[in-house]
């Protein structure tokens, strides 16, 4: 036995090296990942924000249709419905979500975007307090499609036959509300 140990020869294979991150190169992956997340998440919250607003307008679409169904079968009428349920003075008049579920399903009467802005409102959301996200405009009350009223100076076509309780959507630096004519067109005003 030799009690000194030899060096190892230069033939021998030598263990790979470990290479770690650098302090330097650490800060700068950290730095490059930030500003990724930087750029990508406003990007990724107006794609969100953009979907929320396809679903309301799409909402209003198939609500427009669920009407157009009921005035077939009320011989031409629209429906005669409470603007704000639970604020009536004589709450008489039904929910629009009420005349119209055998036509279309509830859930197309809430919107997405559905947050209150004002702190007085006693609901979480329109939906949960009015049953609709949607305020229907009451001058269609006991009215039949292509009527004119008398006292409105301008056609009733430029009215929204249903629009949000509030302006829901942001557009850019703008707040916005969909509505639905009586063409059944969903627009963004």
């Amino acid at each position: 036995m030799n009690p000194h140990p030899q060096a190892p020869s230069s033939r021998e294979p030598s263990r790979p090296a470990r290479r770690a991150f650098t302090l330097i190169e650490l800060l700068v992956s950290i730095s490059v990942i930030s500003l990724l997340a930087a750029i990508l998440l406003p990007v990724a919250m107006r794609a969100r924000s953009l979907a929320r607003n396809s679903q309301c307008t799409s909402n209003l679409g198939q609500i427009g249709k669920a009407i157009n169904i009921y005035v077939e079968f009320h011989e031409n009428w629209y429906p005669c419905s409470s603007i704000m349920p639970s604020t009536e003075p004589e709450p008489g008049l039904p929910r629009m979500a009420d005349l119209l579920v055998k036509y279309a399903s509830r859930d197309v009467f809430e919107c997405p975007d559905d947050k209150p802005t004002d702190p007085t409102y006693t609901h979480r959301t329109y939906y949960i307090g009015e049953g609709s996200s949607y305020e229907w405009a009451e001058i269609f009350n006991h009215l039949k499609p292509g009527m004119q009223v008398a006292f409105v100076p301008f056609k009733l076509e430029n009215i929204p036959l249903l629009r949000d309780y509030e302006a829901f959507h942001k557009r850019g630096s703008r707040i916005g509300t969909n509505g639905l004519f009586t063409d059944n067109h969903v627009e963004s005003f």
